[in-house]
């Protein structure tokens, strides 16, 4: 295993590296105050506000925010390790590891191998003398020459050492970790491609990191087959044709997600650039984390409409929904049964095919949907049924828009009202981590903290409507970022937003500030002084609250030694 990077390292290297030089070398920055703004590169916009402070940038627009290495990775679509090495090079520095067998280092021949096989590839399909029942299938298939250029289509022909050959200099073990190379239960190497027309799948920067292979012949199994797990391909990660709907569209808002190389090169073909293909598995956790973190907030999966493709969207649902935080959009397109982007779009057109994709189904409504199959809703135990259905996945949503969007639907299904779905779920999903029910009173605050959070990150100068005396109860009960909030607050009444974020640069709190800043607020402004009141005043009383229960269950003394190093956590004092 490689060694870790050290924590140390990362902080010495934060500190040490110009932000605005690193941030300035992909987007104009100009001066404003202590700090730099300019218009955000992850989105698209007119009026800056993407703001780099000494410490981190955040976008008030879209919400990205980080610190230099976040911004490499988000950017480039870099890995942590390689972001890090990136930085580390611009100051002359090496990156020590520790914990692990030796230094981590990229070897350079792994992907001078895989750059030399996709050249070989490429001119197998321009003057191998095999290439004619490939170039036939391409043809047949609708393929022109100018798509096949753009994806690096090439071919791998019949035989079991042609690359093998080619590629000799490399040696067999570079060429058998670069996965180019299998070998027989006796320990001879051969060509893992062989008689398939070949797909090079290339990372977010555009290097190649494997390749898919797809046989000529429908009678050679199996029809479709990938590089195996290298030190550079990953497939549970990797989405084929990221690269190239990136390079088509530098910002992307939205990516259909089909099944296939072919389904992705003929939509491309046919102006519908923004399609990616899972290599091999299901689209999982990973592959939305990857696509909404780094590149689009909406994401349409197109499946089958047969049971397969039904099944298949059902298993994303479950994938997607932890990652599926506010501003992060998930629909579903089905096709008619038999039928494939490939064929629907050479068959019908782009336009048609836009017009599917336009009207694709939002999550929520799909959830629903599934989920009803077979119940009677005029029946009090089948919407008791669908109630615990819904509220069990639920519970894998984050906070935010699409979770209460959700909850009122089944409110609507069920009959219920909101804010007791609300707690149901806040006891369901501490049934799930804990192995027992949250009380309703903690519940509430649970509920009552972010809400409050929101509003001040957004709007700082609120907390002035409160009493001074209430302000300092409050910093003194309340825990982790909302304590640290209101004690800076009580100490900097006239802190803005930016200055609020640029208070936490470079702390775990920071992520979560820089959320809540970029999400839009549901309350008109003239409401915003009341929401704050009643959330304070709820959130004393319900302190007050957790404390009688305490008392009841015979806890005093640990309430109080709890209450006691919370206070003194939060040091505030409001004069």
């Amino acid at each position: 295993m490689p060694g870790l990077i050290p924590q140390s390292f990362v902080n010495s290297l934060i500190e040490r590296v110009d932000i605005v030089a690193v941030i300035g070398a992909h987007v104009q920055l100009k001066k404003a105050g202590a700090n730099h703004v300019g218009l955000c590169p992850f989105h698209d916009e007119r009026t800056p506000s993407f703001h780099v402070y000494p410490d981190g940038f955040h976008c008030f627009g879209c919400g990205a925010h980080g610190t230099a290495i976040g911004f490499l990775m988000d950017l480039e679509g870099l890995t942590f390790p390689e972001a890090v090495e990136s930085l580390a090079s611009t100051l002359g520095l090496d990156v020590p590891r520790e914990g692990g067998r030796g230094t981590e280092r990229r070897d350079p021949a792994i992907d001078e191998a895989l750059s030399a096989a996709d050249e070989y590839f490429r001119a197998c399909l321009r003057i191998h003398p095999d290439r004619k029942e490939a170039v036939d299938y391409l043809q047949g298939r609708g393929l022109d020459g100018p798509t096949a250029r753009d994806f690096g289509i090439g071919l791998a022909p019949q035989g079991w050492d042609g690359l093998k050959r080619e590629l000799r200099s490399f040696g067999e073990g570079c060429l058998a970790e670069a996965g180019l190379l299998a070998r027989s239960e006796n320990g001879h190497s051969y060509d893992r491609f062989r008689g398939r027309i070949v797909f090079p799948i290339r990372n977010i920067q555009g290097r190649v990191i494997g390749f898919g292979g797809r046989a000529i012949s429908d009678a050679d199994q199996p029809k479709y087959l990938n590089s195996p797990e290298t030190p550079r391909f990953h497939k549970g990660r990797e989405l084929y044709g990221l690269y190239e709907a990136r390079r088509a569209q530098r910002r992307l808002n939205t990516v259909l997600v089909v099944e296939g190389y072919m389904d992705v090169i003929a939509l491309a073909q046919h102006g519908v650039t923004n399609a990616v293909a899972t290599l091999g598995t299901a689209i999982g956790e990973s592959h939305f984390n990857n696509l909404f973190r780094h590149h689009v907030g909406h994401v349409v999966c197109c499946f089958d409409g047969d049971d397969a493709g039904r099944d298949a969207a059902w298993k994303a649902v479950d994938a997607a929904f932890p990652a599926l935080s506010t501003g992060r959009h998930l629909s579903f397109v089905f096709l008619p049964e038999g039928e494939d982007p490939d064929s629907v779009i050479r068959a019908r057109g782009a336009p048609y095919f836009r017009d599917l994709v336009a009207s694709a189904q939002p999550v929520v409504e799909y959830f629903y949907q599934q989920l009803q199959d077979g119940l009677d809703l005029g029946k009090l135990d089948d919407r008791a049924t669908l109630r615990e259905l819904a509220l069990e996945k639920a519970a894998n949503l984050p906070e935010g828009e699409l979770r209460t969007l959700l909850l009122q639907q089944l409110g609507r299904l069920t009959e219920h009202a909101t804010h007791e779905l609300e707690d149901q779920l806040a006891r369901f999903g501490s049934r799930r981590t804990t192995g027992r029910a949250q009380s309703p009173t903690a519940s509430t605050t649970d509920k009552l903290t972010p809400r409050l959070l929101h509003m001040l990150v957004r709007n700082p100068g609120l907390l002035k409507a409160i009493p001074a005396t209430e302000r300092s109860r409050l910093a003194a009960t309340a825990e982790g970022t909302l304590a640290a909030v209101l004690t800076f607050l009580n100490t900097s009444p006239e802190a803005d937003t930016a200055t609020l974020l640029g208070r936490f640069a470079g702390e775990t709190a920071h992520q979560e500030l820089s959320t809540l800043a970029a999400r839009p607020s549901l309350l008109p402004a003239s409401h915003l002084e009341n929401e704050v009141k009643y959330c304070v005043t709820e959130l004393l009383d319900q302190h007050q609250k957790l404390y009688e229960e305490a008392l009841q269950s015979n806890e005093p003394e640990t309430w109080r030694r709890h209450s006691t190093a919370k206070r003194a956590k939060a040091g505030s004092r409001v004069d």
